[in-house]
């Protein structure tokens, strides 16, 4: 006998009385509940081997510091940091013997934890994404980071010598008062933390600008009755500081223009190793200009544009490379204007303000050109460091040295080849940033726009590149998410620029070929994802196409039903 469908219902209620169907809204909400908590769970242990991995770097700094003098003296000036380091060291030796005397080793080794704390940070992004327990969620993604911080910032040793001069500058301006950019560091030998910094920048005018020396002139008056390794921590605190003040920017813009992604973008930032390790660990004051940047962004979203332009000038006057964002930044504001006056009211406001504020900070240590004179020189050479470019100069100069049978002068023959590729590099460029300015449209487009030109100016411009300084591009593209394509290739460069360039810092001053091919790697995510967006609208195309094409279930084409109506 069939069942009517009035007697089957009360029939299935019955059994999902007593069975709840897997698939309803009772599996579902369960499922909600129940997967946040492991991937908190996850992300706790994430946590705790990324600490492992930070905790690892302390015996390598002490072996490995750019700055024996004071790193000793901070060990003897801190005991307990010592006792401690010393059982690290006991315990380094015991598992890997004769590890502490070998070079190969200790480069190794610091190479491998910077892989392993990136694959860490990959994975506590990718669990954030998938979303977290509100609340403590929160806590679980960014106090770890804070921890990494502190451990960070406590290593004995240091893999640069900036701090250094961010401290002999400061007394050059607070104490001795007068001009970084007119007097050397080499003329005090007296202050004896000049001993500590790298003999290249002995007789160096200062290169950051005067916001940066503005920052820096109280601090040293501040700390001058301290021990010169607590002068230093004080600016390595103040880069911290700037540190966390990124994060928190971060936060507020990633909230204003793409609401929910708040957390993603925090995490995307403060868990990145190329961020801990060279702000947190190294103390570089490009945080306190990214700090100062991100500020510049958050008043662009919240509506304080003018006063935005001002606090982006004040950040490219504590270190250069932000000015690259400023055409952008006026653009975008002006695009917003409805009339044309308007849109050019906007853009000489925009100049005028710049060059007021540039003169304000520049009026008190003005000397001549020779106050601007290492800013401008910055990317005219010969120093040359991480230079990709430079494998197109020395390959074009090795072919006309062979056409010419060696009969000139090899050196001659490389610089101006290098003037030349440099000249090319320009105009490319030039091409580059036109091509954002035509384009840029908001607050995102602004941003993304910024860092793409930040980062074709470390590719193909800058002579001099160092690790940390992914970082300026880097913090813009967090706020972009992981769904745009700038922001995959600038995580891919966190960790290809820190292992290779640390690589070579430590063993050669130029990388080979070969290793220029892993430090570019991370540009094929271009066309990966370029031909795999390409493919999959294909396949959709022509699958959209075959159903269109098919006959309707049991009957004719439908071309055939039309001409039978």
């Amino acid at each position: 006998m069939a069942v009517t469908p009035e007697l089957e219902a009360p029939a299935q209620r019955e059994v999902a009385e007593e069975r709840p169907d897997r698939t309803g809204p009772w599996q579902a909400a369960s499922s909600d509940r129940f997967w946040p908590w492991v991937r908190l769970a996850l992300l706790l242990v994430i946590a705790v081997a990324t600490e492992v991995v930070y905790v690892c770097v302390w015996p390598l700094s002490y072996l490995l510091t750019q700055a024996v003098d004071y790193t000793y003296e901070y060990l003897v000036e801190y005991p307990d940091v010592w006792e401690r380091l010393v059982r690290m060291l006991v315990r380094f030796e015991a598992i890997w013997p004769g590890a502490t005397s070998s070079l190969d080793v200790l480069i190794d080794t610091l190479v491998r934890l910077f892989i392993a704390a990136f694959v860490l940070y990959l994975g506590a992004f990718f669990l954030t994404r998938a979303g977290l327990p509100r609340g403590w969620g929160i806590v679980a993604a960014l106090a770890p980071p804070i921890a990494f911080q502190v451990t960070l910032f406590s290593m004995p040793g240091l893999f640069t010598t900036d701090l250094f001069s961010y401290a002999m500058y400061g007394q050059i301006a607070g104490v001795y008062g007068v001009s970084p950019y007119s007097h050397l560091p080499s003329a005090y030998p007296d202050f004896r933390i000049l001993n500590w910094i790298h003999p290249l920048w002995h007789d160096a005018p200062s290169i950051y600008g005067p916001a940066w020396i503005d920052m820096s002139r109280p601090i040293a008056r501040a700390v001058v009755r301290l021990s010169d390794v607590d002068k230093v921590l004080v600016y390595k605190l103040a880069s911290n500081v700037g540190h966390l003040a990124c994060i928190a920017l971060i936060g507020y813009i990633a909230h204003r223009t793409r609401p929910g992604t708040a957390l993603q973008a925090m995490v995307m930032y403060a868990w990145n190793p190329l961020i801990l390790f060279e702000f947190a660990g190294n103390g570089h004051n490009d945080a306190m200009m990214i700090a100062i940047m991100l500020a510049a962004v958050a008043c662009y979203v919240s509506g304080s544009r003018w006063l935005g332009i001002v606090v982006l000038t004040v950040s490219f006057l504590v270190k250069m490379t932000s000015v690259l964002l400023l055409p952008y930044y006026a653009m975008a504001w002006a695009r917003e204007q409805r009339t044309w006056p308007r849109f050019f009211v906007i853009g000489f406001a925009a100049v005028a303000s710049v060059v007021a504020v540039i003169l304000a900070f520049y009026w008190p240590w003005w000397e001549g050109l020779v106050t601007i004179g290492p800013i401008v020189n910055w990317t005219q050479g010969p120093m040359y460091n991480n230079y990709v470019p430079d494998i197109l100069a020395y390959y074009v100069a090795g072919r006309r040295i062979a056409e010419t049978g060696g009969m000139v002068d090899p050196a001659v023959v490389l610089d101006q080849t290098r003037n030349e590729v440099k000249l090319v590099a320009r105009l490319l460029l030039i091409a580059i940033a036109a091509w954002e300015l035509w384009r840029v449209r908001g607050a995102l487009g602004m941003i993304g726009a910024g860092a793409r030109v930040m980062f074709a100016f470390l590719l193909i411009l800058n002579t001099w590149v160092l690790p940390w300084y992914f970082t300026w591009p880097f913090a813009l593209a967090v706020l972009l998410g992981w769904e745009s394509l700038t922001t995959k290739i600038l995580i891919g460069f966190s960790i290809s620029a820190p292992t290779v360039m640390y690589y070579h810092h430590f063993w050669h001053p130029y990388m080979s070929d070969s290793t220029y091919l892993f430090y570019v790697a991370p540009l094929v995510i271009a066309p990966i994802v370029w031909i795999g967006s390409a493919s999959i609208w294909l396949v959709r195309r022509l699958t959209r196409r075959g159903h269109m094409s098919s006959p309707p279930s049991g009957g004719a084409p439908y071309p055939m039903a039309k001409a039978r109506r």
